[in-house]
């Protein structure tokens, strides 16, 4: 959506801005500007006016004037005003909006009669200045399940088990038993006591008896 979005925005900006490169604003009599002694004829003739083109006359207010006329007061330079006011500013622009022929004079005096007139047609639009329509940039599918990752590629190689890490160890010898007494054979006997006091009660037991 938002890449959608930039480029729309990026068309608009292209077209807006080709149409300000393109249309030109041409200052009648170039650096001699809007007065007697010009052969705006000649300054003319190798200039091509679009729709959308403009053109200035640059003169000094209150010493001439600019006035539209049709192509028969041309001829006759009569400052007939041709539906639109006349221009006294000194630095009048004037924007080309349809095609067809303009016609435009002096007012002053006899400054039309004197060569102070200027014939020019205004043609269509160039290809580059007029606007087209902008192309419609459609949004960019968006994925309905998630891309997958990348399988990983098995190995051509024979698989073998993997050994774990106890069966890489060596057994751990099992303690040694301390060494246990020998049991002897011998028969087990109490230890022996002394006889002599019970034998010599005995003697005397006899002897009382006898007496």
């Amino acid at each position: 959506m938002a890449l959608s979005r930039a480029l729309f925005l990026f068309a608009l900006i292209a077209t807006i801005f080709s149409t300000v490169v393109v249309a030109k604003d041409f200052v009648v009599g170039d650096e001699k500007g809007w007065r007697v002694g010009v052969d705006y004829q000649s300054w003319a003739a190798d200039k091509v006016f679009h729709v959308g083109d403009t053109i200035t006359f640059k003169y000094v207010a209150d010493n001439d004037n600019v006035v539209r006329v049709n192509g028969s007061d041309f001829k006759s330079c009569s400052a007939v005003p041709f539906g639109f006011p006349v221009l006294s500013s000194g630095d009048d622009t004037i924007e080309f909006t349809t095609t067809g022929r303009r016609w435009y004079i002096s007012g002053v005096a006899d400054h039309c009669q004197l060569g102070q007139k200027l014939f020019l047609t205004v043609q269509e639009p160039s290809s580059q200045l007029a606007l087209s329509p902008v192309p419609s940039v459609s949004p960019s599918p968006t994925p309905s399940s998630p891309i997958p990752a990348p399988e990983v590629v098995a190995s051509d190689a024979p698989w073998s088990p993997v050994p774990s890490p106890s069966a890489s160890l060596s057994p751990s010898p099992s303690p040694t038993p301390a060494p246990e007494a020998a049991a002897s054979n011998a028969p087990w006997s109490a230890p022996r006591r002394s006889l002599l006091p019970k034998q010599l009660f005995k003697m005397i037991h006899r002897n009382l008896i006898r007496v």
